[in-house]
């Protein structure tokens, strides 16, 4: 792919010596959309971390996300037109590795003019494209923030995503991947996909104190019955009207493909090219990113004499912590982005 575009938002200013950018990479169905601003006033994904004062401080801080590229949210993706066909990529969109997302996204931190980041940050997919964007630009990544996430996923999140995946291909609206021109799109496979992904971003403890067996009312239903069936649903259909089944696809595939010993003699040696200072934080409750997972490359990044340190948070929240405890998590990286 000769060409792409990247999308992407910005808050804050940057400062005249350009030394006060941070890189803020989103989860894999978020958007650049983070915070509301002057020209979209929808609230983001991390509104409550993103201001004045705030954990990501736009006082003091000039943020930048950016979309995934193969993503559908502005980026080049399996949804954009081939220039070559004049029809949607479709399932004949170029793989690619988290690697090629960074050196994406470096076009972006190039276009504006930054030589160093002052930090690039990211929960779950987005701490990991954090680890690779320092393994990649050592010299121009000043600290490294990773929330919930790994430097190699392990075989249960693999096998989450799998799973995912197969629901959407043996849909047949998926039509092998080109279903752009038909007006009936695998919807309902994306939505029970998203549903799966759901079960794994909480923990089994605010499954009980929020759900336990309460029940919806309805009766006897093979549908939602339980009130806890009720929110999946919801949450399922509120994903799938607006992401692009190939782009889930893609993105999941590329997870589950990523290891910063990739093209390396080990993974010791692939992490060894990170020197930043690194901030990691886990979440003891995480089901999908184990806190095991935050704790081995934590020791890696100490044996190859990295400067890094890791904070675990115990809250029930689990993966899904840093969009709901911000109170929790504020404070950490607060004290790691400006002390």
């Amino acid at each position: 792919m000769a060409r792409f575009e990247m999308a992407f938002e910005t808050w804050g200013e940057l400062n005249p010596k350009r030394d006060n950018a941070v890189l803020l990479f989103c989860g894999l169905s978020a958007s650049s959309h983070a915070c509301s601003h002057s020209d979209d006033a929808r609230p983001g994904w991390w509104e409550s971390m993103i201001g004045s004062g705030f954990a990501l401080d736009t006082d003091r801080s000039f943020i930048i996300c950016v979309n995934h590229l193969g993503g559908c949210f502005g980026s080049t993706g399996p949804a954009s037109l081939n220039p070559a066909t004049q029809k949607p990529y479709g399932p004949e969109f170029p793989p690619f590795l988290l690697r090629d997302m960074v050196h994406a996204a470096h076009a972006v931190v190039r276009h504006l003019g930054i030589e160093r980041l002052h930090a690039v940050i990211g929960p779950s997919l987005g701490g990991m494209l954090a680890f690779e964007y320092g393994a990649c630009f050592p010299e121009e990544t000043a600290r490294i923030l990773s929330i919930s996430a790994t430097g190699r996923p392990g075989p249960q999140s693999i096998s989450f995503r799998y799973v995912q995946r197969q629901v959407i291909m043996n849909d047949p609206l998926w039509r092998e991947g080109w279903y752009y021109a038909f007006p009936d799109w695998p919807v309902s496979s994306m939505a029970i996909a998203r549903q799966i992904g759901n079960i794994s971003y909480r923990s089994r403890g605010e499954w009980e104190s929020r759900f336990g067996r309460a029940r919806t009312g309805v009766g006897y239903s093979f549908g939602p019955d339980f009130q806890v069936e009720s929110y999946l649903h919801h949450m399922g259909n509120k994903l799938a009207n607006q992401f692009d089944p190939n782009s889930f696809l893609f993105l999941s595939k590329a997870m589950d493909l990523f290891s910063l010993g990739y093209a390396h003699p080990s993974y010791q040696s692939g992490v060894a090219r990170i020197q930043s200072q690194t901030l990691i934080i886990g979440v003891t409750t995480d089901m999908l990113f184990p806190i095991q997972e935050q704790e081995s490359i934590y020791h890696a990044l100490l044996a190859c004499g990295a400067p890094a340190e890791m904070i675990s948070l115990d809250t029930p929240a689990g993966h899904d912590a840093f969009l709901v405890e911000v109170d929790l998590f504020t404070p950490p990286i607060r004290r790691f982005l400006y002390a």
